[in-house]
């Protein structure tokens, strides 16, 4: 059984250095500690809290690095059992402590109030907040009377009173009033013509804008030269794919990207430089105001990294 997850962490660690990522890398995206990661790769499942954690955490692993955790632990022949043997080895509910986060050595830190009113403890011991006890529906109700009814009294005195400057109004304001309207209705209206003719040409020249990509080893680099805004999304379809994103060398997100979703970035006229590292390339795409960067098309290699920046001195 020993040898069963010695192997299971040389997987685990292959597909992770297969995808450039470090066990810190593992550890903010689980949210396991690097201690309990380490244990993994090496097959010391002994040094996890307890046997209750071992499938859980090679699990959130496996799924971290694009593999599926089922076909590694059917294949590696972990028997379920062992779950139920282990059992007994449980940590009371009274020593159970959070696997996920760093150990604090002082205890008083642990003796917090969960709610600051009545909990409700369920079947399985374990005590849930937010359960509070308040009053009926109709005597808060009640004890909002006053500021409803105030409310009230307000919004009726000043309906009174447009209704009574309204019927005071001399017979020609009615007519001015429609032709100063007609006129600001034309003025929109041109306004909008302009500013559409004005975003087709943006969108226009946007769409050349951006460089064709260069290619060094496993990295993509493009490049645009103007003083604009512009809008960088990165997107997966068909798996997940992890990415860490900096602008200006500044982390701006860090973390797996579920199939099908994306993350939209804003770009703006003081910012130089956008860079990426992925993952899953093959799942993975960057559209540059819209439109497809084709970051890694006419490379032999799998491009791992890119770099968008401003200005025609490189990258």
């Amino acid at each position: 059984m020993e040898s069963d997850y010695q192997e299971i962490g040389k997987i685990l660690q292959d597909a992770r250095e297969k995808l450039g990522l470090t066990l810190e890398d593992i550890s903010s995206a689980t949210k396991i500690q690097v201690r309990y990661l380490q244990a993994i790769e090496n097959g010391q499942v002994d040094r996890l809290p307890g046997p209750f954690y071992v499938k859980a955490f090679i699990r959130q692993y496996a799924n971290t690095v694009n593999l599926d955790p089922n076909t590694i632990l059917d294949t590696k022949a972990v028997d379920d059992s062992s779950d139920d043997q282990h059992q007994d080895d449980l940590p009371n509910k009274s020593e159970l402590k959070n696997p996920f986060i760093e150990d604090d050595d002082s205890d008083s830190n642990n003796d917090k109030k969960i709610s600051n009113g009545p909990v409700r403890v369920g079947t399985d011991g374990i005590p849930r907040a937010g359960m509070n006890i308040s009053f009926p529906f109709y005597k808060k109700v009640l004890a909002r009377l006053p500021i409803i009814i105030t409310i009230v009294v307000v919004l009726a005195a000043v309906f009174v009173v447009w209704s009574l400057s309204s019927s005071f109004r001399f017979p020609g304001a009615s007519r001015t009033s429609i032709s100063s309207s007609s006129a600001s209705v034309s003025q929109k209206r041109s306004s909008a013509s302009r500013s559409s003719r004005s975003s087709s040409s943006s969108s226009s020249s946007s769409r050349i804008a951006l460089s064709a990509p260069t290619f060094q080893g496993n990295l993509s680099s493009m490049s645009f030269d103007d003083q604009t805004a512009h809008t960088i999304q990165v997107s997966t379809a068909g798996g997940p794919s992890w990415v860490t994103i900096d602008i200006d060398n500044i982390r701006q997100f860090s973390g797996t990207l579920p199939a099908g979703s994306s993350q939209t970035f804003n770009l703006d006229p003081n910012q130089q430089r956008f860079a990426i590292h992925i993952g899953n390339p093959a799942r993975t795409t960057i559209s540059f105001d819209g439109h497809d960067t084709g970051y890694s098309n006419g490379s032999n290699v799998l491009i791992t990294n890119v770099i968008i920046s401003r200005g025609q001195e490189g990258q």
